[in-house]
């Protein structure tokens, strides 16, 4: 997917629409062929139709900058926003620059930050009203971008984000080893960080946001209300036999939760390079959009698994598949989950190796 299109329908807008491309090396400025032609293979010219330019383009972009009046851009997407999960980032701008109004996605698509950074750009006055924003609080999807994390549920975010901005005593539980700009600093006084579980469920809050990549029991977290971020935190190594369907690896997740492991910290699933072209495999990971990773057979001979396979290694030639490949996209990681045979599969995971860091 492209990142941002520059749109506009007037000569005016085009001067400051080639602003915007000078400072956004993988931006592209879509204007109205009647005022001129395109300079560089980053414009394209267009008929002035907003309604068959996005038809065209709306779908390749992960936001959009339209610089022209903010009643011509409500009526243009209406028909193409579906939910803030997958919405791109929408910013209108007027054409003289004077206010960049963050429309669309504000925090997961970077509708926000885009907004403000195009203020920062042209001297415009950067227009947000999301609540978390405006009361300079935390953000739960913002966190949750920040760190790559995917969120649980998104009823539960909306209640959450709602007592932030009603400044309800909210607990951040950060346990996956990954700090997230929002949580630096000093922070709103109903914002409270804590170490341990025991801390948060003694405290008193009226809600609480819990990062990690592990299932809690039912009740173990005595909060109201409870939004878990799951960071991409998981490895998870797979043998499988050939002509496996589909349908049968859907059975991953559930010998993650067996092990008290969130499907949703999945980052990659890992195998052996005969397994490439697996076609249940390949069909499971693209319907979950979960990358895949392959190692050759001398890479996954470098780590000996905790439990080896005669059958594996007279079939395959290595004394393991699942745990070895689990360990190697865990970059070294810790195996958290040994093999587990289930019907044509063989699971096994591992926790990724990371070092605490500040995601830009």
């Amino acid at each position: 997917m492209e990142k941002i299109a520059v749109v506009t329908v007037t000569r005016q807008g085009i001067e400051l629409g080639r602003k915007v491309l000078d400072a956004f090396p993988d931006a592209s400025l879509y204007f109205s062929t009647k005022y001129g032609e395109a300079k560089g293979e980053r414009e394209i010219g267009f008929d002035g139709n907003m309604k068959n330019l996005l038809a065209e383009v709306y779908p390749r972009y992960e936001g959009f900058v339209f610089i022209m009046a903010l009643g011509i851009v409500v009526r243009s997407i209406v028909d193409y926003i579906k939910d803030k999960k997958y919405d791109p980032a929408v910013v209108v701008m007027d054409i003289k620059g004077k206010f960049a109004i963050s429309v669309l996605s504000g925090h997961l698509g970077g509708a926000n930050a885009l907004a403000t950074g195009l203020a920062g750009l042209t001297g415009a006055t950067a227009v947000i009203t999301t609540g978390t924003d405006v009361n300079e609080t935390v953000a739960p999807d913002l966190i949750a971008k920040e760190i790559g994390a995917a969120i649980e549920d998104f009823e539960k975010m909306k209640l959450i984000a709602a007592a932030l901005v009603d400044g309800q005593k909210v607990g951040v539980l950060n346990l996956s080893g990954i700090a997230a700009r929002s949580l630096a600093g000093e922070l709103k006084k109903n914002v409270v960080l804590f170490e341990t579980l025991a801390q948060l469920n003694t405290a008193g809050c009226n809600g609480a946001i819990i990062i990690d990549h592990r299932l809690y029991p039912e009740g173990s977290v005595r909060v109201p209300e409870v939004l878990f971020l799951r960071p991409k935190a998981l490895a998870v190594g797979i043998g499988c036999n050939s002509g496996t369907p589909a349908q049968e690896f859907e059975g991953v997740f559930e010998i993650l939760k067996e092990q008290g492991l969130s499907p949703l910290s999945i980052k990659t699933l890992a195998s052996i390079e005969i397994k490439k072209n697996e076609p249940g495999l390949l069909t499971f990971a693209e319907k979950h959009g979960i990358p895949l990773t392959f190692f050759s057979k001398e890479e996954i001979d470098q780590v000996v698994p905790p439990h080896p396979s005669e059958t594996v290694e007279r079939l395959v030639g290595v004394k393991g598949v699942a745990e070895p490949a689990a360990v190697l996209a865990a970059n070294g990681g810790e195996l958290l989950v040994e093999k587990v045979k289930r019907g044509n599969l063989t699971v096994a995971a591992a926790l990724i190796e990371r070092t605490i860091r500040m995601v830009e």
